[in-house]
């Protein structure tokens, strides 16, 4: 097996959800209903929003970074929206290696679940020959600026990362109660990290702090 100094980028892939390719002019009356409606994935309410914000690409990005001790600048998402490929590592040679499977959520469930064992799963079989074609695309972090706020969040260290989660958190109970609108999403993390001052972390209770910090500085944003 090559070992980390062979490691180039890891790519992460993401699907776009359901508002891939529009306007932020397009989104500015955006409904949960809509944000809930994902293309591939049936999730949860919180995760489905947070992939049609882009945030959980945001959210896997700093789950890389800790999990495979990466530079934030090896790290990379593109938009794939048939999410047959769930993710690629890129060596120095330049050589990819991707991971492919059909969008069903109870493959990587039962690995975790077995790992490092694989056993026979209800999941049906990849048929590339029915796929066809696959797409790849540059992610739009001017409209969906929850991405940009977790790369920015890596890039600044301290408790910026944790700030950018609870303050998306929060913002989308806020969506989803209809008390803020979809665009504000990814205003408020980005202002909740920003605002996030620089420290390093020296604790859980630090962490726990920001935390709660970043969500109340979004309900003050909102006046809620």
């Amino acid at each position: 097996m090559p070992g980390k100094k062979a490691l180039g980028r890891i790519i992460l892939t993401a699907s776009g959800g359901p508002f891939f390719g529009k306007s932020r002019e397009e989104l500015k009356a955006v409904t949960p209903e809509q944000a809930l409606k994902h293309p591939n994935w049936n999730m949860g309410a919180k995760v489905t929003v947070d992939s049609a914000t882009l945030m959980n690409k945001g959210l896997e990005i700093t789950e890389a970074f800790w999990l495979f001790d990466v530079s934030p600048k090896q790290i990379d998402v593109v938009v794939h929206r048939e999410s047959i490929i769930h993710s690629l590592v890129e060596y120095t040679d330049h050589s990819v290696l991707a991971q492919l499977g059909v969008p069903d959520m109870r493959i990587p469930i039962q690995y975790a679940l077995t790992w490092p064992q694989r056993f026979p799963s209800p999941v049906e079989q990849l048929d590339l020959v029915k796929c066809g074609v696959l797409h790849f695309s540059e992610p739009d972090e001017d409209t969906f600026t929850c991405l940009r706020a977790c790369k920015q969040a890596l890039f600044r260290g301290g408790l910026a990362s944790t700030a950018a989660n609870g303050a998306n958190e929060e913002a989308v109970r806020l969506f989803l109660n209809r008390k803020i609108s979809f665009l504000q999403i990814g205003e408020l993390v980005m202002q909740a990290m920003e605002h996030q001052p620089d420290a390093q972390v020296a604790s859980v209770e630090d962490i726990l702090s920001a935390d709660q910090a970043a969500r109340e500085f979004v309900r003050h944003m909102v006046g809620v």
